[in-house]
Parts: C-alpha cells; structure tokens; sequence
C-alpha cells in the first residue's frame, strides 16, 4: 500500500499525469511528490493492483483515466485488468474518475460536481462511498444504488448528478439513459452501444467515437462530433459551432449547428429522416427540418 498526506493537490492517480504528452512536464512533472510519494509512483502502484491510500482532501481530476493502458503512453488503449484501489479520508474536487475504466475510488468526504465516468455501488469498506467505472458496469454488471438503476443490462442514470466523459471508451452493446445533462465529451472514444441524454450536453461531445449512437434530447455546446471516426450522434436541438472539427467518419443529425469543412451540412435523403424521427421521438414532418452533418 502506498500512503500519503495530500492537501487539495490536483491530478493525484492521473494516468495521464495531466496530458503529459502535450505540455512535456510543464503543467505537471510526473515525478514531482505528494506525501513522500511521486505522481508516477501511484499510478505505477495502481497499475501492479496496489492500493493508493489518502489521507486529506484531493483536488480536481483524481483517478483520471484510471485503469486505461493508455496508446500515448506506449499502451493499447483498453482497460488494465487488476487495477487497484484508491482510498480518499477526506474530500474530492471535480472530476473525479475522468475516462476512467477499472480500479475504484472509496471516500470518506464529498465528492464536488461535476464527476467523471464513475457511479456509486454498494460498498464494502464501512465508511467509505464506493465509485466504478460506468464502462466497467456496462460490461459486467454490479451493485448499483438507487436511484440509478440496471435495467436488463441497460444503465439507467437518474441521481441527477452531471458526469463528463460519460460512457467513454464502452465497447458493451448496452444502453445508457441519462435523466438529465451530461457534461463535457460524453462518448468519447466509444465503440459500441448506445448512450441517451434526456437533457443538454456539453462541449465535445462524441470527441473520437468510434462506433456506437449517441442521442441527446436538448443542446450540445460546440464541437460536436471532434475527431469522430463512426458512430451516429442525433442532436433534437443546436448541435453548436465547430462542430465535426478533423472529422474522418461517422455522421450527425441535427437541426442546427455550423461544421468545420470539409464536413458540411446535407439535405436528408432516402429513409434518414424516419431515421431521425424514430431516434428523437418526433414525428416525420419534423424530421424533415433536420439536416446531416458529415463529409
């Protein structure tokens, strides 16, 4: 077990170390310390199935991408099977569990809005709350608490809470149903499966999707559809600007929204808008007013 003092600091666990590829240790050293311990050396840990131990409150992106063998740094980009454990006496900031696959987070304290790609489960650590992988739970099943609920396999979510990165990386062919908005970059780097939002959804949403549908009920914040590989993204409202920016595949159906070119804005043809009618629950006339953003 790896044990360490922390003070609101941010980033602690993150597999990423920050998106350490991009700002080259700037941002974040990876071998900088927290309590007698490195960044690298709890990631590490947590990748050998060791338990990371916290005593204080953390700060924002704990857990990030926990449990992704991630392509950046020199993996495949699935999950790391026998991930570990981090305990947290004390508080979280946001974000916690970003793009996260496997591991758990306990805590003792509060964890601030908006959360990752976690949800509750029963716990088997007494004063602790107990967080998983949504993809995770997708794919095999678990304990979940009310209000949110597994449905024949399917995840209902109806806690309310807003949760960024939701369903990322989900190769299952399951449902989620979000009774509410989701936050930045829902179905990122998904594959298969299908993930509703009843709600509003923010900026990137569908960034790198791969396959998979992703139906969002209100608005998208801009880039919709960023880097999409496959996949079909419906948007009953403004899909926003920038959207399907270095798009090389895949297609959304919106009302309004203002593409990156090369992809542009098509009238609907053929059976697309039954299509679109029978994703947004509305009927065909109003189907029609729709247009298909793709290249």
């Amino acid at each position: 077990m790896i044990e360490i003092e922390a003070s609101g600091e941010d980033c602690i666990c993150d597999f990423t170390f920050d998106f350490c590829w991009q700002h080259q240790g700037t941002r974040l050293d990876p071998h900088q310390k927290v309590g007698g311990s490195s960044y690298k050396d709890m990631v590490d840990g947590l990748k050998r199935g060791e338990t990371v131990l916290i005593r204080g409150d953390v700060g924002g992106r704990l857990g990030s991408s926990l449990g992704v063998d991630l392509v950046k740094l020199g993996g495949e980009g699935g999950p790391i099977e026998g991930t570990g454990y981090i305990i947290v006496d004390g508080n979280v900031g946001r974000r916690m569990g970003i793009s996260m696959l496997r591991g758990a987070v306990y805590v003792s304290g509060e964890v601030a809005s908006p959360v990752g790609n976690v949800v509750e489960v029963e716990t088997d650590k007494t004063g602790y709350k107990k967080y998983v992988s949504i993809t995770e739970v997708l794919e095999r099943g678990g304990p979940i608490l009310q209000p949110n609920h597994l449905d024949e396999g399917d995840l209902i979510l109806a806690d309310g809470l807003v949760r960024e990165t939701l369903a990322a990386r989900n190769v299952a062919d399951k449902m989620i149903r979000v009774k509410g908005d989701a936050g930045m970059s829902a179905g990122i780097l998904m594959r298969s499966g299908s993930l509703g939002v009843r709600g509003n959804a923010g900026r990137n949403t569908g960034v790198l999707m791969r396959g998979g549908r992703l139906v969002v009920r209100g608005r998208c914040e801009d880039f919709t559809g960023t880097e999409m590989r496959g996949g079909e993204i419906f948007v009953q409202g403004d899909a926003g600007g920038y959207i399907c920016s270095r798009m090389k595949g895949g297609v959304i159906f919106a009302r309004d929204g203002k593409p990156v070119p090369p992809a542009r804005a098509h009238t609907l043809k053929g059976d697309e808008a039954g299509h679109v009618a029978r994703m947004l629950g509305i009927n065909n006339i109003q189907a029609m007013m729709y247009r298909r953003f793709s290249l």
